[in-house]
């Protein structure tokens, strides 16, 4: 994948790991028992540097999701308001695409 991260055009691998390193794995809520994704996000060279955690529960209703994004301690603040700008237009998007297949 490529992807505007941080500011910087960056090309990227999406794997779903085997097993999740603990502290990482200590994210996971056991109130959330569906796993929709566990991925790691490492650069060409196999540096990893995220994982990705999406799990959900039903409800009455629906359900809730949770969508954790795990970054190294020495992420740069730029990378992380990126994403979250980056999940936000991703979101906006599904919903709209929902509402429109909903009519």
């Amino acid at each position: 994948m490529v992807e505007t991260i941080g500011g910087h055009l960056t090309r990227f691998k999406v794997s779903i790991p085997r097993e999740l390193p603990q502290p990482v794995g200590a994210y996971l809520d056991a109130s959330y028992p569906v796993t929709l994704m566990n991925a790691l996000l490492s650069l060409d060279d196999g540096t990893p540097f995220v994982f990705c955690l999406h799990q959900a529960r039903n409800t009455e209703t629906g359900a809730d999701v949770v969508v954790r994004v795990i970054y190294p301690s020495a992420a740069p603040d730029s990378m992380i308001e990126g994403h979250c700008e980056h999940l936000a237009i991703e979101f906006r998007s599904w919903i709209r695409n929902a509402a429109a297949a909903s009519r």
